[in-house]
């Protein structure tokens, strides 16, 4: 039907979609994040000759490497998105075994007790559809598990975005201050290629 075809359409969509994210979120992250932020200490220079200062001043400027955050909320962002997919696999798997135990008639789990034979039974229940009739099957429901996966994903965006927010704002300023020990004085601090990075 109609809904059908644009259901499994919107979820073919859906995939593709994801692993776009994925890959251009990577792709900018590494080609461009990494050769962007890999020199950031050495170029972060201050207007003082003070030993110590200029470490102190950068650490507040910048607490965590960019870096490091962004692969850090990449592999966040994955890992509800694994869960979702081992939950699928591990539902789909039982109800494989299920339907067998149903359509052949297992005593308790006798005959399950081995991997090698789970991995057969499975193969063998793909090969043959387990010979049921269309009316004996029913169709596995994930659209539960996938909104509390959709759900994870998006808070956990958004918790980046605000650490984000609080901990380098977004925009990288041309110049830094800072006056903390050891520093003696107020000292003027110079990032390299703000525009670009604030981009």
């Amino acid at each position: 039907s109609a809904l059908t075809l644009f259901l499994t359409f919107s979820s073919l969509l859906g995939k593709v979609w994801l692993m776009l994210v994925i890959l251009l979120r990577m792709a900018v992250v590494v080609l461009a994040g990494y050769p962007l932020y890999q020199d950031e200490q050495e170029r972060f220079v201050c207007n003082t000759l003070q030993p110590g200062c200029s470490n102190v001043c950068y650490d507040l400027f910048s607490p965590v490497s960019h870096f490091r955050f962004w692969l850090i909320q990449t592999v966040s962002i994955l890992l509800p998105y694994a869960a979702f997919n081992i939950y699928v696999l591990h539902q789909v798997a039982t109800y494989i075994v299920r339907t067998h135990c149903l359509v052949q008639g297992c005593e308790g789990n006798k005959g399950l007790s081995s991997p090698q034979h789970l991995k057969k039974l499975c193969r063998s229940a793909v090969v043959n559809r387990l010979d049921c009739g269309a009316n004996n099957l029913s169709v596995l429901n994930f659209s539960g598990a996938y909104t509390v996966h959709l759900c994870f994903r998006t808070l956990l965006e958004a918790a980046f975005a605000t650490v984000q927010y609080f901990l380098f704002g977004f925009f990288v300023p041309e110049r830094f201050s800072c006056y903390h020990s050891p520093c003696t004085s107020a000292v003027d601090c110079y990032i390299s290629r703000p525009t670009e990075k604030s981009i």
